[in-house]
């Protein structure tokens, strides 16, 4: 609410914000800006894509990580809702866990165990890091050992591209014992905010923007690779957004 009125002098927002909480106690309301679940799945759907959704399941930092706990009957919710529609549900794992093997375990233990509890099975499990924070001897194996399948952080936040060189899914390797893993790495291609935010390349919501994500798809396509597109749900602050996501999914 705060941020609605000193910020953005947004009052009818600020005002909104209350009611939508109270009336989200056993689904997220309809209402909510950031509840962009349903149109997300159904673009999908439209054009035979499976995507994944990635929660959020510690608050090692809580400046920066989610204000919700995935036990949370609203997000049990969406969760159900997530796989009975197909899709895929995983892991993101708290600001402070890209150094911490046992928290990302138990985070990832966590995200399992609620799954358990709802009936939701899946054959693999992957995600990818808060802020895309990475240490090369330490952030993989921890994924490995805590029995995920795939982790799909490596990209750059401030450029999008080919950090790993390649845009084809690979194992994992650790340099500490000089042994592949059993997790495969599935690189990350282009991340909403790299191309958009003024922060970064600053794009913003327009044809440049998605003449930049859509030019990474078609190298990838190039060579019968992948293009792994990362989009926050949250991250729809115009119409423009909504139609630069809406192009890439399905020309």
């Amino acid at each position: 609410m705060g941020g609605d009125v000193l910020l953005r002098k947004d009052f009818i927002s600020a005002l909104k914000a209350p009611w939508i909480k109270l009336n989200s106690q056993h689904s997220i309301h309809p209402a909510d800006p950031a509840n962009t679940f349903d149109w997300l799945m159904k673009k999908s759907e439209e054009n035979d894509l499976t995507s994944a959704f990635y929660f959020i399941c510690g608050r090692t930092d809580a400046s920066k990580d989610a204000k919700y706990d995935p036990e949370m009957p609203q997000i049990r919710a969406l969760m159900r809702e997530i796989h009975q529609r197909g899709h895929e549900i995983g892991l993101h794992p708290s600001y402070n866990t890209y150094s911490n093997p046992k928290e990302i375990a138990k985070e990832a233990d966590r995200l399992r165990r609620i799954c358990e509890d709802e009936g939701i099975h899946q054959r693999e499990w992957g995600g990818r890091m808060h802020f895309l924070r990475w240490d090369q001897a330490i952030t993989q194996k921890a994924w490995a050992d805590a029995g995920m399948t795939y982790d799909s952080t490596l990209s750059y936040a401030d450029r999008p591209g080919f950090r790993c060189g390649t845009c084809f899914e690979y194992p994992a390797f650790d340099i500490a014992s000089n042994q592949q893993l059993s997790l495969r790495i599935r690189p990350l291609i282009a991340m909403d905010c790299t191309v958009i935010a003024d922060r970064y390349l600053g794009l913003g919501s327009t044809d440049a923007a998605y003449a930049k994500f859509n030019e990474l798809k078609y190298r990838c396509k190039q060579v019968g690779g992948v293009f792994t597109l990362l989009w926050h749900n949250s991250f729809f602050s115009c119409e423009k957004d909504f139609e630069i996501y809406h192009r890439l999914v399905s020309e």
